[in-house]
């Protein structure tokens, strides 16, 4: 673990991406907040997706605790959602290598019941964040 530790060490912070969008009814700018769920379960992925999709975000996916701390890493999202039952590593040990490395140590990260849909309080803050 301490080889992707360095590894992500060594990857350079970049600002959180945002887009930026006029809204039809004056003109408002609307930002989108960037989410990572990562789940090894196709088909609650997709569903967590549409969901997190249909409340307006931006969201990046991920099959595996690894392709999640590279996604995060590289893209450095706004929140990160990971499924308590994430193969290899499991959720513990993949928000404990979030944490410790200096790019995503700031995001913060939720971990979801197995199979659930997303809280609403995680939609609710994801919402609420300041892109």
């Amino acid at each position: 673990m301490s080889a992707v530790v360095q590894r992500l060490s060594s990857v350079k912070s970049s600002p959180s991406r945002t887009a930026v969008a006029t809204s039809p009814d004056g003109g408002v700018a609307l930002s989108t907040t960037h989410v990572l769920i990562a789940d090894t379960n196709a088909r609650t992925l997709a569903r967590r997706a549409e969901q997190l999709l249909a409340a307006g975000l931006k969201v990046s996916r991920a099959r595996t605790a690894f392709e999640a701390i590279v996604k995060a890493a590289c893209h450095v999202p706004d929140f990160i959602l990971l499924d308590g039952s994430l193969g290899g590593l499991d959720a513990s040990d993949t928000r404990e290598l979030l944490t410790t490395c200096p790019v995503t140590s700031q995001i913060p990260v939720f971990r979801l019941s197995p199979g659930r849909r997303v809280p609403q309080r995680v939609l609710a803050a994801a919402l609420r964040h300041p892109a």
